[in-house]
């Protein structure tokens, strides 16, 4: 017997209850969470006006006091997949407006440097360096030579565009460098 109620049939919902509307955001925000925690673990380096502040990767800490050369340590460390200072043999540093070399004794290693068209008024820095063979530093500011002419291991020097730098000195590496010693034209005699 029908007794006239209208029977519709048992449907279930697909919207979400409110105990999984809770669970998504709580979700997204463990995710994010995970993904800090994961980039925490890289090391990073921290710098600015490319004067590195902070850098903590182990033996990539060479910190010089002109912006130029420390920039140009940096991307020989970085581009030349260097562990550390001890692995820099050659730096190429031309045209970075390079005022001072001081702290550059930290690569020890170091035996070929290129410092053409900088800012440099004297190589005195350079005289720690023991392995150093050749140096390439022209159209800078010299006027003083003298670590170059402290630097054993010196085998040649491109000085040309220099001036300023005493014809004395420039005798003296000549008697050590013969035709290997590329010298301004003023003291050319």
């Amino acid at each position: 017997m029908n007794i006239g109620i209208p029977t519709r049939p048992m449907t279930t919902s697909v919207l979400p209850g409110p105990g999984v509307m809770l669970r998504v955001p709580a979700l997204i925000a463990l995710t994010l969470a995970l993904l800090l925690l994961a980039s925490c673990t890289r090391k990073f380096s921290v710098s600015v006006n490319e004067q590195v502040l902070y850098d903590p990767r182990p033996g990539h800490v060479v910190a010089v006091t002109d912006p130029g050369l420390q920039s140009c340590i940096n991307v020989a460390l970085r581009n030349g997949a260097l562990s550390g200072a001890d692995d820099v043999q050659t730096l190429a540093c031309p045209a970075l407006e390079i005022e001072t070399l001081a702290g550059i004794e930290q690569l020890e290693n170091l035996r070929y440097l290129d410092l053409a068209g900088n800012q440099l008024e004297h190589l005195d820095a350079l005289r720690r360096l023991r392995r150093l063979s050749s140096v390439n530093a022209p159209n800078n500011d010299l006027n003083d030579i003298s670590g170059l002419l402290a630097v054993p291991s010196l085998t040649s020097a491109v000085l040309t565009g220099n001036p300023r730098i005493p014809c004395q000195q420039l005798d003296a590496l000549a008697q050590r460098l013969a035709q290997n010693l590329l010298r301004p034209t003023q003291c050319l005699d």
